[in-house]
């Protein structure tokens, strides 16, 4: 192997290698002002369906980044990486699912709530 291919593939394996850690390190952000109101002044049916909704797609979004997420570590798996804690990003990227994926039951618990709230609360 020539050593313009080498050092071509080992700017090619840092750029990739960038992207995924991007990747992971990505996260949830913190709630809107404008959900806490929301939430604060929900007293109909319809409030509380509208809330529903946000809370469904919440959870759809967090269980798509945790399948990113679950690539991403597949990437890793049996990529040889060295450096201080080259070896641990593909627990980083699993450990990142599993948050992900708890955010999403907690999102599913209250829509859940939301949709009860929906059905005793008055049109």
């Amino acid at each position: 192997m020539s050593m313009k291919m080498t050092v071509s593939r080992r700017i090619a394996s840092a750029l990739l290698l960038s992207v995924v850690l991007t990747g992971c390190a990505s996260g949830p952000s913190a709630p809107s002002p404008e959900l806490q109101q929301r939430i604060e002044s929900a007293r109909t049916r319809s409030d509380h369906e509208g809330l529903v909704t946000y809370y469904n797609q919440e959870a759809a979004a967090v269980r798509a980044k945790a399948a990113e997420h679950r690539k991403l570590a597949k990437s890793y798996q049996g990529m040889a990486v060295s450096g201080k804690g080259g070896g641990s990003m593909q627990s980083h990227c699993n450990a990142i699912v599993s948050s992900y994926e708890g955010m999403a039951v907690e999102y599913d618990g209250l829509a859940a709530s939301h949709r009860q709230m929906a059905e005793q609360a008055t049109p």
